[in-house]
């Protein structure tokens, strides 16, 4: 099992405080090179899918595994995780010649545009939804 593997698999049927939940890394969001913004949110997405794919191979049922919604279009480009009806929604937005990142979701502070800091910041982000959602109580047993 991968390390992320071995995380989600602590945390299935645990009982965190809600002081313990853990606070993906983010940061204001600042404009990038539209090529810049656009790799880092390449690299953002790609590893998203590798650890949810990774957290559904420990979460026991189909209807607990986690989702992953990709949009296109205008001039955005976003994906939002699922999971038991919550969302974190990560986008680029172009405007201006310039690309900027935004982080929407539970958990998240709001009051002004936020980014994720970096790939490094997607494991905390999956692992905050998983427990904020009630994550499933029976870990994979196959």
């Amino acid at each position: 099992m991968t390390p992320f593997m071995l995380r989600v698999a602590e945390i299935v049927g645990s009982d965190l405080d809600p002081d313990e939940l853990p606070a993906p890394a983010t940061r204001p969001s600042i404009g990038y090179a539209v090529n810049e913004g656009t790799d880092r949110q390449i690299a953002i997405r790609s590893l998203t899918e590798q650890l949810i794919c990774e957290a559904n191979s420990v979460l026991d049922a189909a209807d607990d595994h986690l989702s992953l919604e990709d949009e296109v279009g205008g001039a955005e480009l976003a994906f939002t995780i699922h999971y038991r009806g919550r969302g974190a929604r990560v986008s680029t937005r172009y405007l201006g010649g310039a690309a900027y990142g935004q982080i929407v979701g539970e958990g998240v502070p709001s009051h002004e545009p936020r980014e994720l800091v970096g790939p490094e910041a997607v494991p905390d982000l999956i692992v905050l939804l998983l427990l904020e959602s009630g994550v499933a109580r029976h870990p994979h047993s196959a």
